[in-house]
């Protein structure tokens, strides 16, 4: 009887143990198959006697074998019988001759009697091929049968294990789809099926190590396998025996050790579950489309996400594998030195040494990878010194590219949107990730457009600053608006400049495109927001809540001044926020470029840390990627007007370190003292735009006297008459 007639009424769902699903579905699909492949989360060699009528015609009747995909969670009975079928193959087969196999022929009642010893024989003619699949957390959990007739295949998938409970006594209910007959959404999931368990079975799952069952088995001798091996259980053991001079074999697909100066996830990183399970995400969505753009609040973890995609993207590789890292300012650098040690490379610097020493680093990499054994190779560097005319890093990388796979990591990766790197961009990477907060780039459409071209598209995966908090990676936090009105000689100023940006053609269209954006006109945006971020009345506002909470409260505290330069004839904001401090007896340190070079950021920080320091007043040293988790109530004087730093800003106060429950964001939102100007209304939108922002987050926003009181305040006073 064929295939397709055999099939033609079976039932749609089978239930164990009412339904006979091993006589009706599994032995007759076996006695026409030619090709079986099956998942199991559970084996057991007892379930051969239960589908012995169609194994004996399976094996006898075809030259196929039979691919079993399998947690490594099996009795030791069976373990022992499948190594004894790969260390003794001539044994075994002159012992299965002589017991069980009649005539070069397997019968029904030799398979029931003989499980163990049919197991063993079927490993050692390779006519059952084991692969076990660990993982890290959790376990390899699947059960699928795939049969295949004639190029027709017939899926009997559900909750049922390839074990004698799993198909005869458990409470278990497994489904059938005929790929020929059952219509397009039945085709679809045999289709699914089946690239799902090739991925699994040739070592291509993201979040799981397939290995051979004699090798894992032979590697993990010494595992109780009282709970169920991992994927970080065999890599130790496998480096226990490498280690030793034993040379094990390496799982299919990988093709290098994971030792020889390559990089490894850190056993502790919890990267898959809890308020950090978005990373894992993240890995999963860069890994599908071979790299990409992601979208992360600052907080989320957006280093460690591109470290362990690249981990898992070299693992995979066939031989060499080159990282850059292209970060856009030098503090940054140290941060990712940190984390790709912990991964246990020591990366390359290059920023900050002479082109002799830089090209000294090149050759040794060079040279690394011109041997044979694969090794993985870290380079960070600023995006200036990448992007720079005529530069020659970037003939040197293009040069390594022709030894070895090339994988672009670009930090805060809308800096890549202007012209200088699009107009010229690198072609001679292979995978290429993004990393931003946000990577659209605010008033330039064109700018994103190229980006999200270069790098394959829009973000694959997006995780906001609200994402974060609902999440836990970030800790919530209030937000508290303090309005300050522009002096009449400030007003004046600004009208002045508005004017002048009118007058150079400045204006943003409908689309959000900015228009007539020459030198001259972002020199006069500047010196407007420099007004704005530094107007006067923002000091004695600060100074006057500081004496009103009291200088013994104060703890834990940035004051975020601007860095802009100085607009009207007075000292630097930072200046004059140091000299209240002074004033009011609070203990403070100045934080900024300045201070964040060599080892002088470390005592600061643990000082402020301790509470020595009550105060830090910074400068820029935030949209610098400095971390300071330590703060948990912020000054935000120098307000900006760049969605991507109210993101970023924030994201790295709210940053988690323990005991810290809840942050304080204090704003400074500018008005104009005349009310009937249409351009007064145009600065109060502005500066509605930020604070309505930071309020849909807060935790009190709709508290008495809180950010929407506020902010219904403002609209009900400068237009809503």
């Amino acid at each position: 009887m064929s295939y397709v007639t055999t099939f033609a009424d079976v039932k749609p769902i089978f239930e164990i143990p009412d339904d006979d699903l091993v006589g009706e579905v599994i032995i007759p699909a076996m006695n026409s198959a030619d090709l079986l492949r099956i998942s199991a989360g559970f084996f057991s060699s007892r379930c051969l006697a239960q589908i012995a009528p169609g194994l004996a015609t399976f094996i006898n009747h075809t030259n196929s074998t039979l691919d079993l995909l399998v947690s490594p969670d099996i009795t030791r009975e069976d373990r022992e019988a499948i190594a004894r079928g790969t260390r003794e193959p001539v044994a075994v087969l002159e012992s299965t001759m002589v017991n069980i196999v009649e005539q070069a022929s397997l019968s029904e009642s030799s398979i029931e009697n003989h499980t163990l010893e049919i197991l063993s024989y079927l490993v050692s003619t390779e006519r059952l091929r084991i692969r076990l699949v660990l993982m890290d957390k959790g376990m390899y959990h699947k059960k699928i049968w795939l049969f295949c007739s004639d190029n027709k295949w017939l899926a009997v998938h559900g909750s049922g294990n390839a074990t004698e409970r799993g198909l005869l006594l458990n409470g278990e209910q497994m489904s059938i789809d005929r790929s020929w007959q059952d219509g397009h959404q039945s085709e679809k999931r045999v289709q699914i099926l089946l690239e799902q368990w090739e991925r699994q079975w040739d070592n291509k799952h993201p979040v799981s190590l397939t290995v051979e069952a004699t090798h894992a088995l032979e590697i993990l001798r010494d595992h109780s396998f009282d709970s169920t091996p991992s994927e970080t259980d065999f890599w130790e053991a496998w480096q226990r025996d490498y280690q030793a001079g034993l040379e094990p074999a390496l799982p299919t697909g990988i093709f290098v050790s994971p030792f020889a100066n390559r990089l490894r996830v850190p056993n502790d990183l919890i990267w898959r579950e809890g308020r950090y399970c978005h990373q894992g995400q993240a890995v999963d969505a860069l890994l599908k489309q071979d790299g990409g753009i992601i979208s992360v609040a600052t907080g989320g973890g957006k280093t460690l996400i591109s470290l362990i995609t690249a981990t898992k993207i070299q693992d995979k590789e066939t031989g060499h594998l080159c990282i850059v890292v292209l970060v856009p300012t030098k503090p940054l650098i140290q941060h990712w030195v940190a984390d790709v040690r912990n991964f246990g490379i020591e990366p390359v610097v290059l920023s900050g040494k002479d082109k002799t020493e830089r090209q000294r680093e090149f050759e040794r990499v060079m040279l690394g990878f011109k041997t044979a054994v694969g090794r993985t190779e870290v380079l960070i560097l600023t995006t200036s010194l990448f992007i720079r005319k005529s530069s020659l890093e970037r003939e040197w990388l293009e040069s390594i590219a022709e030894l070895t796979s090339m994988l672009l990591i670009a930090d805060e990766v809308h800096n890549l949107g202007s012209p200088s790197f699009i107009n010229n961009p690198p072609l001679f990477f292979d995978y290429k990730i993004g990393l931003s907060a946000t990577p659209v780039r605010q008033y330039d459409t064109d700018g994103t457009d190229n980006l999200f071209k270069f790098f394959g598209g829009p973000p694959v995966f997006s995780f906001s600053l609200g994402d974060g908090i609902k999440s836990g990676c970030l800790v919530p936090y209030n937000y508290h608006i303090h309005p300050v009105i522009l002096e009449s000689d400030e007003m004046d100023l600004y009208e002045d400049l508005t004017e002048q940006l009118a007058r150079a053609g400045f204006h943003i269209d409908d689309n959000g495109r900015t228009i007539g954006l020459t030198s001259k006109v972002e020199s006069l945006l500047r010196d407007r927001r420099a007004l704005i971020e530094q107007a006067n009345a923002k000091l004695p506002a600060l100074e006057s809540y500081l004496r009103k909470v009291g200088s013994e409260s104060i703890t834990r505290t940035l004051i975020y001044t601007s860095a802009k330069r100085q607009i009207l004839d007075k000292p630097k904001q930072i200046v004059e926020v140091n000299r209240i401090l002074e004033r009011l007896h609070i203990i403070s340190h100045q934080y900024t470029n300045k201070e964040t070079r060599g080892r002088k950021p470390d005592k600061i920080l643990s000082k402020f840390s301790s509470g020595d320091y009550q105060v830090l007043t910074a400068m820029r040293v935030l949209d610098e990627g400095i971390d300071i988790p330590q703060v948990d109530t912020a000054f935000l004087l120098a307000s900006t007007t760049v969605q991507r730093e109210w993101v970023q800003r924030r994201g790295r106060i709210l940053r988690q370190i323990p005991g810290k429950q809840i942050a304080h964001l204090h704003d400074f939102c500018v008005l104009p003292l005349d009310v009937g100007k249409k351009i007064s209304q145009s600065l109060v939108r502005s500066e509605l735009r930020r604070i309505s922002e930071f309020s849909r987050l807060a935790e009190n926003e709709y508290d008495e006297d809180g950010p929407n009181d506020v902010i219904r305040n403002i609209e009900k006073q400068y237009w809503r008459r």
